[in-house]
């Protein structure tokens, strides 16, 4: 029997070549070395494939996949589906990871055999200040859940929504077929982690920051989004209503329906207040559609969470 790494560690690669070199090195060189390292390039349009190329030629563990275009979840599906490892790890070509980052990881995975690890991890540039969100997503504390409990996506920190800062079992994406929405252009990370949460039959947080997150890139697919608040809250209702149809279909809104419906109204409501776009109106209407579709229900907080948006922009 062909004996399968310890993690896959797959890298969409996009026009990165000043930060591949980065990223690659702090692969290349885990304490772990029972790896293997899937570079996928995304229709590239620097020297970016020169580069990993180069690094091919010194470690064997590197392999790259190449195809058209297609975005972040393209990628990172394109590199699933060549991935052997025991454990999954996406880590974004501008990030890079500590040294024993897959050592500590793969520790944990033996302890408690979790379908779904996150760690720590470290926003840099330190110039311009990460801000508070960032900070309380990129913290971790030491907690296993053994099955999927609410509080895991919802009240601990790192529990959402990124999909960097969390290892996965491959016979858990696998088994559950669980794929990156390609037709979801911004909040990929969340759609995902929304899906496989709630599957898992172990969820173990570990305060170990493994991770470094390049959280200013100028030219980034965050940065764009973030000049047109009007597209970035369109693409997030739409994502609202792609996750509520998946927890609906899968019985989760019947299990932990006020859980998710106050996350909600929160997630989405400090996008309207705080960046008041311009089509607030028409997006408070998608967003209470949402909710009568899916019957959601939360006594009082529905009255105060939405309709109080609809009063603010009145």
């Amino acid at each position: 029997m062909v004996k399968r790494p310890k993690i896959s560690v797959i890298i969409p690669i996009y026009n990165v070549e000043d930060y591949l070199n980065r990223c690659l090195e702090s692969v290349v060189n885990q304490t772990l070395f029972d790896i293997e390292i899937i570079g996928v390039n995304d229709g590239t349009k620097d020297d970016s494939v020169a580069i990993i190329r180069k690094y091919m030629v010194l470690d064997k563990r590197i392999q790259l996949v190449e195809k058209e275009n297609g975005g972040l979840s393209s990628a990172r599906n394109a590199g699933l589906e060549v991935a052997t490892g025991e454990l999954i790890l996406f880590l974004d070509s501008d990030d890079y990871l500590a040294l024993n980052a897959c050592e500590r990881i793969y520790e944990e995975y033996l302890n408690y055999g979790a379908d779904i690890i996150v760690f720590g991890s470290t926003p840099f540039p330190e110039i311009p200040e990460p801000d508070a969100w960032i900070a309380w997503n990129l913290a971790c504390r030491d907690v296993y859940y053994p099955k999927f409990h609410p509080d895991a996506l919802f009240k601990e920190p790192a529990g959402n929504p990124f999909a960097w800062d969390r290892a996965f079992s491959r016979e858990f994406l696998m088994k559950n077929h669980l794929r990156f929405s390609e037709e979801v252009l911004f909040g990929e990370d969340l759609v995902f982690i929304f899906q496989a949460a709630p599957l898992a039959k172990g969820i173990q947080f570990i305060s170990d920051k493994l991770h470094y997150y390049q959280c200013f890139r100028q030219g980034s697919l965050m940065n764009k989004y973030s000049e047109v608040n009007e597209r970035k809250l369109s693409q997030h209702v739409r994502n609202m209503r792609i996750i509520t149809d998946f927890w609906y279909k899968k019985g989760f809104l019947r299990k932990w329906g006020k859980e998710y419906t106050a996350w909600f109204i929160r997630f989405i409501g400090s996008d309207l207040i705080v960046d008041r776009p311009a089509n607030s109106r028409r997006l408070i209407h998608d967003v209470k559609e949402i909710m009568d579709d899916y019957h959601m229900k939360y006594g009082r907080l529905k009255l105060k969470g939405i309709e109080a948006f609809c009063k603010i922009f009145a």
